[in-house]
């Protein structure tokens, strides 16, 4: 059982890992939004980092909901 539980674990931190990641990368591309001199680019941009933001509070709230047995884990009843 704790077996399952540190997989559970190790798979939510790996989940938070990447949706932190995406977090940075939704700075950058805010701020590289700010810096473009055609304001249609920047304009995509910052939607595009927006998207990233969905995306990464997603991952985010997977991550702290798996169920148990969740993808890595071996659901074998018997």
């Amino acid at each position: 059982m704790s077996e399952e539980r540190s997989s559970r674990q190790r798979t939510a931190a790996a989940m938070r890992h990447t949706a932190d990641e995406l977090e940075q990368a939704e700075g950058v591309m805010h701020h590289s939004a700010q810096t473009m001199p055609d304001q249609a680019t920047g304009r995509r941009l910052h939607d595009l980092a927006n998207q990233v933001t969905e995306t990464a509070t997603d991952i985010a709230r997977r991550a702290d909901n798996l169920p148990p047995g969740s993808p890595g884990e071996d659901n074998v009843s018997g």
